[in-house]
């Protein structure tokens, strides 16, 4: 792998689709430290998250890795992998990317707002849950 090849472009791909270093580490399963050090050629990906990386840019894995200087596959169709459990992902990122920029960081806040609330409720069920066990024991 080039490591400054790799760095140059995961900052561009992700600049390009106006994403934060959160907002990669977010879909990617990382954190913005993580994707920033990548970015700065201070870390380099295991292969899952290169892997991870290459389908949210729809890139070939080649390419983010220097491999090849062609973002597509070899028979020139567009890298996009989807499986069920990232269609809806999938679905979010594509809309997102494709609203102008002030526009993208309203959507971006909204869903970071909504993050918030599912962790608010899923912290009260928890609690719900642990005061149901300790009073029934």
């Amino acid at each position: 792998m080039q490591l400054e090849v790799f760095a140059k472009r995961l900052k561009a791909l992700r600049q390009s689709r106006h994403m934060s270093l959160q907002n990669v580490g977010d879909v990617v399963g990382s954190n913005r430290q993580h994707i920033g050090n990548m970015e700065n050629s201070r870390a380099l990906p295991s292969l899952s998250m290169a892997v991870a990386l290459a389908d949210l840019f729809e890139v070939s894995v080649d390419y983010l890795v220097g491999r090849s200087d062609s973002p597509v596959a070899g028979d020139g169709e567009p890298i996009e992998i989807i499986t069920p459990q990232n269609l809806e992902q999938q679905k979010i990122i594509r809309m997102v990317n494709s609203l102008h920029e002030g526009n993208a960081d309203k959507a971006l806040s909204y869903i970071t707002f909504l993050r918030i609330v599912q962790r608010r409720e899923d912290r009260k069920k928890q609690r719900l849950a642990h005061d149901a066990i300790t009073q029934n024991a």
